[in-house]
C-alpha cells in the first residue's frame, strides 16, 4: 500500500471528518474544502503540486457536482476524480464518467470499498509515474544529442543515421562487436517519426531457433512443450515503433524465411496459430559478421539480405578512431564513479589511447569500471589499468651484441621497458612478467634509475 496526496470536496462536517479519519488511517495526507470554489483555487494556486485523488460530493452549496468535475478536468485534464453521490442514479454515474469521472461512489459506503478504491487508484499513479521516469530514462540514455564522439567516422556514421531515420526504410547496421551498434538504432528510431513509440532489442545469437521464433512472433496456448499461455511476441510489442535485431546474422534458414516474410508482406503468425497478423514495425538490424561473404557462402537469404539492407551503415572501430576513447573514457567515469570526482591520469590516458581495443567500446567500458573500483587518491592511473593494456606493447628484445654477457643484455631490456613505461615499476614488473620485489632489486642490482 502506497500513500498519497488526497483532497476532499464535501459541505457536511461530518461527512468531511469520517473521510478524513478513513483515510489518514490508511497514511494519506487530506486536505478538506467545504465549497468547490475553494478546491478550484487551490489547485489553480497549486498549479504543480501533485494530486493524487479528489473526491468531491455531488451535492455542494455553491456549484453543482458536473459543474465542478468539468471545472476540474479543464484544468487537469488527467486528474484522478471521484464523484460521491448520497441519491446516485445509474444514469448521473454514466454522466459523470463521461464528463471524466475514473469511478463512482455511492453513499453510504464502507470504509473497506473507499480504501480498495482509492488504493488502486494510488498504485495506478504510481505505475504511471515509474513508467514515465522510466521512458524519461531510456530517451535521456538514447538521445541522440547525448551521444559522445569527436571522430570523424563515427560522426559521418552518426549523421546519416538521423538523416535516413525519417523514412520507413529497412536499415542494417554492420561493425564489430562493441563498437555502438545498438547506439546507432537507437539514434534511428528517436530521430524518427516513431519515437513516441517503443523501441525494443532482441539479441538473436543468444537464444535458440525455438525461443527466438517464440520471443519475435509470439504463441498460442499449448504451441510447445511449456507454453502454459498465450504469448505476444516482439514484432507484436513493437507495434508502431521499431525493433532493432542484434547479431541477425546467426539465425537459422528457417527463421530467415518467416522473417522475410514479415518485411514483404507486413504479416505473420504466432507459433502455433493459424491466424494472420499484421505487423506495423520498423526493422532495424545489425550484425558482425560480413554478410555479402555469408550470403556468397550459402549461409543467408540473398533476398533477405536485399530487404533488411536497404540502408547500410559501417560503424567503425574504436581503434579507428582513437578520438573517441578520452571522452567515452570520461563519461564512463562518470558513470561508474557517480557524485565521486575521479581524474584519469595522462599516463593512464596514454596507455588507453596505445591499446588495439578488440573488445571495442564495450572493452572500454568494462576496463573503466573496474579502474573507477580500484582508483586511489581521486585518480585513475596506469596501477588500476588491466595488463593487458600493454601486452600489444611489449618491446621486443634488443638483439645482444657480440660479447655481451647475458647480466647485459638483461640489464639493457629491463632499462628500456623501465623508461618506456615512464618509470612505472607496477607496469614494468608486469610486462616482465616478475615480482615487483624482482624489480626493485634488479634495478638495484643493475644501477638502473629513472633518468632526470
Amino acid at each position: 500500500m502506497h500513500s498519497g496526496k488526497i483532497y476532499i470536496c464535501d459541505a457536511d462536517q461530518n461527512s468531511r471528518t469520517l473521510l478524513e479519519k478513513t483515510l489518514q488511517l490508511q497514511g494519506h495526507q487530506l486536505i478538506s474544502f467545504s465549497q468547490g470554489s475553494g478546491l478550484l483555487q487551490a489547485l489553480e494556486e497549486h498549479e504543480a503540486e501533485t494530486v493524487d485523488l479528489i473526491l468531491i460530493d455531488m451535492h455542494l452549496p455553491d456549484i453543482s457536482g458536473l459543474d465542478l468535475l468539468r471545472r476540474i478536468k479543464r484544468l487537469r485534464p488527467q486528474q484522478h476524480v471521484i464523484p460521491m453521490n448520497a441519491f446516485g442514479t445509474v444514469r448521473g454515474a454514466i454522466e459523470a464518467m463521461k464528463q471524466g469521472a475514473c469511478d463512482y461512489l455511492l453513499k453510504p459506503f464502507t470504509a473497506s470499498e473507499l480504501n480498495s478504491l482509492v488504493d488502486k487508484l494510488i498504485e495506478h499513479n504510481r505505475l504511471v509515474s515509474e513508467n514515465r521516469s522510466l521512458k524519461a530514462e531510456i530517451r535521456r540514455r538514447f538521445d541522440p544529442e547525448q551521444v559522445v564522439f569527436k571522430s570523424t567516422g563515427f560522426k559521418q556514421v552518426f549523421e546519416l543515421a538521423k538523416k535516413v531515420a525519417a523514412s520507413g526504410a529497412s536499415i542494417l547496421i554492420m561493425g564489430e562487436s562493441g563498437t555502438g551498434k545498438e547506439i546507432i538504432a537507437s539514434t534511428i528510431h528517436y530521430s524518427s517519426p516513431r519515437n513516441d513509440q517503443r523501441f525494443l532489442t532482441i539479441n538473436c545469437a543468444a537464444l535458440t531457433d525455438t525461443l527466438l521464433e517464440s520471443q519475435l512472433f509470439g504463441h498460442v496456448k499449448g504451441a510447445f512443450t511449456g507454453a502454459i499461455g498465450t504469448q505476444r511476441g516482439l514484432i507484436e510489442e513493437a507495434e508502431g515503433g521499431t525493433l532493432f535485431l542484434d547479431e541477425i546474422g546467426d539465425i537459422s534458414p528457417g527463421l530467415q524465411a518467416k522473417l522475410l516474410r514479415v518485411l514483404q508482406e507486413k504479416e505473420f503468425i504466432p507459433v502455433g496459430s493459424t491466424k494472420v497478423r499484421l505487423a506495423d514495425v520498423r526493422f532495424v538490424a545489425a550484425t558482425n559478421k560480413n554478410l555479402p561473404e555469408e550470403v556468397h557462402a550459402g549461409n543467408f537469404r540473398e533476398d533477405l539480405f536485399y530487404r533488411l539492407n536497404v540502408v547500410t551503415l559501417q560503424v567503425p572501430a574504436l581503434r579507428e578512431r582513437p578520438e573517441d576513447i578520452e571522452p567515452l573514457a570520461q563519461l564512463f567515469i562518470e558513470k561508474f564513479a557517480g557524485r565521486d570526482k575521479l581524474q584519469l591520469t595522462g599516463e593512464a590516458l596514454n596507455l588507453l589511447l596505445s591499446y588495439s581495443w578488440p573488445g571495442n567500446v564495450r572493452e572500454l567500458e568494462n576496463i573503466i569500471e573496474m579502474a573507477v573500483i580500484l582508483a586511489d587518491n581521486g585518480k585513475i592511473d596506469v596501477a588500476q589499468l588491466p595488463a593487458k593494456l600493454t601486452a600489444d606493447q611489449v618491446t621486443p628484445m634488443p638483439a645482444p651484441k657480440a660479447g655481451m654477457s647475458l647480466e647485459e643484455v638483461e640489464t639493457l631490456y629491463i632499462e628500456q621497458i623501465y623508461r618506456e613505461t615512464g618509470y612505472h615499476k607496477l607496469r614494468t614488473s608486469q610486462i616482465l612478467n616478475i615480482a615487483r620485489r624482482t624489480l626493485d632489486r634488479k634495478l638495484q642490482q643493475y644501477k638502473i634509475q629513472k633518468e632526470t
